[in-house]
């Protein structure tokens, strides 16, 4: 049985790596790992196709907390080869609530996508995958500062994609990791996405740390800091109605608007018409409805 190359990473600042899936053609999520003195953080886990912890460990020998940009699959989905993560109290709920895959579920997603020379040796019971299963989650919240011994990360919460969606800031390398929290695809038309007024908030906020990072590692692209400046003039256009309300069919099945119009590019995936950045699908409905009180939980 050939060993599947489930991962590589490449150097991105000093004791800092970007880990991407290696054996499809294409990786769907990316994630960060950052070294300190005293522990390594893991900013999110990607879909949970190979042993995460195993290959971290070849990078680190320091204990590695898991932290978790926001709740969606592709972003946690590696986490239960870890026995904790670290997560916004505003999406443990979600996080909770989408426990589900089995190791052999996740292994057939994982050969769905591999190339066709690993197809036969992505196999569910070679350690490679993990059952999703309860853990222990931990709360986070904006102004956290997680100290890794000798650097730290800062915690900003950037609420819309998911109500705790958030970005952490390395101050020493000015990064900020940013998971799905402004990118060229930012959704926000799912159920518990926040209210486009809530999200332009948040952008405001985070633009407020602007001067601490030159580029946002995110979890499926890398921009320099003035994606913000498009991503808050696009969504003040959406709030004024001056926006493309270009029309689109999102996941699901579902009708949504983008903020810009789209073009499809050579690789199949979308781009800005102009030539611009960022963009933003979201649902009429979702404008400036009442944000949900996360104090109230519904159990």
């Amino acid at each position: 049985m050939t060993k599947v190359p489930y991962f590589r990473s490449e150097k991105i600042a000093d004791r800092s790596w970007m880990i991407q899936n290696s054996f499809c053609a294409a990786t769907p999520a990316i994630c960060y790992l950052i070294e300190g003195d005293d522990c390594a953080v893991l900013i999110d886990t990607m879909m949970g196709w190979g042993n995460l912890a195993e290959y971290c460990a070849s990078l680190t020998d320091k204990p590695i907390r898991v932290v978790n940009t926001h709740a969606h699959g592709d972003h946690t989905g590696g986490n239960y080869h870890f026995d904790a993560c670290w997560i916004s109290h505003r999406d443990i709920p979600y996080f909770m609530n989408g426990l589900g895959l089995t190791k052999e579920q996740a292994c057939e997603r994982a050969k769905a996508r591999a190339l066709p020379e690993y197809q036969a040796d992505v196999v569910p019971d070679q350690g490679d995958f993990a059952d999703a299963a309860p853990m222990k989650v931990y709360p986070l919240y904006d102004g956290d500062v997680l100290d890794l011994g000798g650097r730290t990360l800062e915690v900003v919460e950037v609420g819309g994609h998911t109500p705790g969606t958030i970005v952490l800031i390395d101050r020493g390398t000015r990064i900020a990791y940013t998971g799905d929290a402004c990118n060229g695809n930012t959704l926000l038309q799912f159920p518990n996405s926040l209210p486009i007024v809530s999200y332009m908030k948040a952008l405001l906020h985070f633009n407020e740390y602007r001067d601490a990072f030159d580029t946002m590692y995110g979890g499926h692209q890398i921009f320099d800091v003035t994606i913000l400046d498009e991503a808050i003039e696009s969504v003040a256009k959406v709030l004024a109605g001056t926006d493309a309300k270009f029309e689109m069919t999102g996941m699901g099945g579902r009708t949504v608007l983008y903020s810009e119009a789209r073009v499809i590019t050579p690789d199949g995936h979308g781009a800005r018409a102009d030539g611009k950045r960022f963009n933003m699908s979201y649902v009429p409905a979702k404008l400036t409805e009442r944000e949900p009180d996360h104090r109230t939980l519904k159990l």
